[in-house]
């Protein structure tokens, strides 16, 4: 019996070791062979007509950095802000993702410089579950493009897994300012 304990628990340790050292902590590629082609969007059966397109645009995004939680108590949240380049065709500048708490201060300047976005890509930046920016916490992104294109999708998700509390949710951007 101690014999079969001792060998279930060295399975359990080497199987654990084993999933452990597989995960690399970068997303697979897709398995059919397709990952870092060329795609254009001419194979698209659905005609680009009729979206509103436009040249830049300021986005209101608010974030929670912490809730109030059933005991008035802070419940404190992660969360990241995710930018993504709609257009097929076109890259986008991002030129300024400004983070603000609460009472409406600047907390952090996320970009140093500006950054392109290639068509269909994505960025994100993320805020630490220690955050103390409070409820009203929000960003201003701003982003240009040389040619009208589709609106990007900005949206931020918070989140905490802590203990048997686990919630997330998102919340997406809203226009403020645009270009045409």
């Amino acid at each position: 019996m101690i014999r079969s304990n001792s060998l279930l628990k060295f399975f359990l340790i080497l199987l654990t070791i084993i999933s452990l050292s597989s995960c690399t902590g970068k997303e697979s590629p897709p398995s059919d062979g397709t990952a870092g082609q060329t795609f254009n969007p001419e194979v698209l059966k659905v005609a680009d007509a009729g979206i509103n397109k436009v040249r830049g645009q300021v986005l209101y995004v608010p974030i929670y950095s912490n809730i109030p939680d059933r005991e008035n108590k802070r419940f404190d949240l992660s969360a990241f802000i995710a930018i993504h380049n709609t257009d097929l065709k076109n890259r986008i500048k991002i030129t300024k993702v400004l983070y603000f708490n609460n009472d409406g201060k600047l907390v952090k300047d996320f970009l140093a410089a500006e950054h392109s976005l290639s068509p269909l890509a994505a960025m994100n930046f993320h805020v630490p579950q220690s955050d103390t920016s409070g409820t009203g916490a929000n960003f201003l992104v701003e982003w240009l493009a040389d040619t009208p294109v589709s609106e990007p999708l900005v949206e931020s998700v918070m989140l905490n897994l802590e203990g048997n509390k686990g919630i997330s949710f998102l919340s997406k951007g809203r226009v403020i300012r645009e270009v045409r």
